[in-house]
């Protein structure tokens, strides 16, 4: 079967005895007060009757864009990243925007290697979730000028950048205090050995309230590789053996929460009556679980909502001067059945 030709502006210049620079100016909606109405009017009456589409690559060349975001998450798979990957994509498409998703699976050569690829293809933007010691990178990437850079889910402190961000300081207080109230007095963290700030917020979160109740402290930290591994079970394992007064834990991601979980059903731990939980990140396999457990939630909507529009807003404003995009969000303890009080049994 014959392939059929794509129509080109040089067509459309020929076919209407307009001049290429014109159908230029109007295809790329550079017209306005350079061209009459009435002759804007009669390309695009052409354009929609014969169903021309502007050439993506050259269109690029011309303006020096090439309308794509890179949205470089830890672990795309995570629900939490790809439900903010799906809400931002709904918002770029509706601004003439293409989102490009990949994992930089928190290893710093990965991230290296992907942002090489990407500045070749010459995309406008990068959503970053930084890995570990990748703080140095990301002050080149950014100073570098060639791309807006949006962080994700961490910043730093001692330079200048635009990031999106939730409370978690905010939100592990939340946490034990919601605990606390339950009645219970010996709760534990398990967190990851990292020096990500949303890891060391929690922490601090974690560390500053049970100082405020005069509680004891019992912590447990996986190695980011450890996270999903049978090796981490075994550390969680042997955390609970060894401290078999723990009433409560707060897991600082909702990974180390679901290998918690496979933990305490091993041992045959009864949640709540033995061990109130909860875990950062709500996933749906937590509002199924029995008992459902107890989350701190982010709200993805406005994350997402967020992340983009000031990406969109660093774009349109590249040119007019330096200015930072900084948000942070709250947080919100959706308290399930994994909290009940020790007073209900």
């Amino acid at each position: 079967m014959k392939r059929k030709k794509q129509i080109s502006m040089k067509d459309i210049s020929r076919e209407l005895g307009i001049s290429m620079t014109t159908i230029s100016f109007i295809v790329n909606n550079k017209a306005e007060n350079k061209i009459s109405k009435g002759v804007i009017k009669k390309v695009e009456d052409y354009i929609e009757k014969v169903g021309y589409k502007p050439n993506s690559s050259a269109q690029s060349l011309r303006t020096g864009k090439s309308k794509t975001i890179v949205f470089m998450a830890e672990d795309i798979s995570d629900p939490f990243f790809s439900a903010i990957a799906k809400q931002m994509e709904e918002i770029a498409f509706k601004n003439g925007y293409n989102i490009i998703y990949c994992s930089t699976e928190n290893n710093r050569e990965r991230t290296l290697e992907l942002l090489s690829l990407f500045k070749d293809r010459q995309v406008d933007a990068f959503i970053i979730t930084p890995p570990e010691n990748f703080e140095n990178d990301l002050k080149k990437l950014i100073y570098e000028e060639q791309q807006v850079v949006m962080v994700f889910d961490r910043h730093f402190e001692n330079f200048n950048h635009n990031y999106v961000v939730l409370e978690n300081f905010e939100g592990a207080h939340k946490a034990i205090e919601g605990f606390y109230e339950a009645g219970r007095r010996n709760i534990a963290f398990v967190g990851i050995e990292s020096e990500l700030s949303p890891l060391v917020e929690r922490h601090q979160g974690y560390l500053k309230t049970i100082k405020n109740f005069h509680l004891p402290t019992y912590e447990l930290f996986l190695k980011f590789d450890q996270v999903k591994t049978q090796e981490g079970m075994v550390a969680i394992r042997n955390f609970l053996e060894i401290h078999p007064s723990i009433d409560s834990i707060l897991f600082a991601t909702n990974n180390l929460a679901i290998n918690g979980l496979r933990v305490i059903r091993e041992k045959h731990i009864k949640i709540p009556e033995d061990l109130a939980i909860i875990s950062f990140d709500d996933r749906d396999v937590f509002e199924l679980y029995s008992p459902p457990i107890s989350v701190i939630s982010q709200p993805i909507s406005d994350l997402a909502e967020e992340l983009i529009i000031g990406t969109l807003e660093m774009l349109s404003s590249k040119k007019e001067g330096m200015h930072f995009f900084r948000k942070t969000l709250p947080s919100k303890l959706v308290v399930r059945e994994s909290l009940t009080a020790l007073k209900d049994f």
